[in-house]
């Protein structure tokens, strides 16, 4: 795993913790099956890729605004990540920048949905 995906989550993961018997390997590798299946990758070529996850959203956001927008979208629509916060994004910033903001959001957001899929589960099966 690339030490800036690394860092991303770990920074994230600051204040959180994990159910009892889940690792952060674990959560991280969650994260990427998240993202997997919300923006509808190849699981197989992305365990290829040799960038940081966060630099495969960024490269995907970029190559979608110019070529898929509509595909982009319903991404972020499968993320849950609000159109509000997306128009807000892309409003103040420049294209570059812009790609970089959404793609560590997009992460922020996957680690979001696993963290609390994790969390609210366990509560769940130890209530019985």
């Amino acid at each position: 795993m690339n030490v800036e995906h690394e860092t991303t989550l770990t920074r994230w993961l600051d204040g959180r913790s994990l159910p009892e018997g889940r690792s952060i390997e674990a959560f991280k590798q969650a994260v990427t099956q998240q993202l997997v299946k919300d923006f509808q990758w190849d699981a197989e070529r992305v365990a290829e890729v040799r960038i940081s996850l966060l630099q495969l959203l960024e490269d995907e956001i970029n190559w979608g605004m110019d070529r898929n927008p509509t595909a982009l979208f319903a991404s972020f629509y499968r993320l849950d990540l609000g159109e509000g916060v997306i128009r807000e994004v892309m409003d103040w910033n420049e294209r570059p920048q812009a790609a970089a903001k959404l793609a560590a959001l997009c992460l922020e957001r996957a680690a979001q949905k696993v963290w609390l899929r994790w969390t609210f589960g366990a509560v769940n099966t130890t209530r019985g």
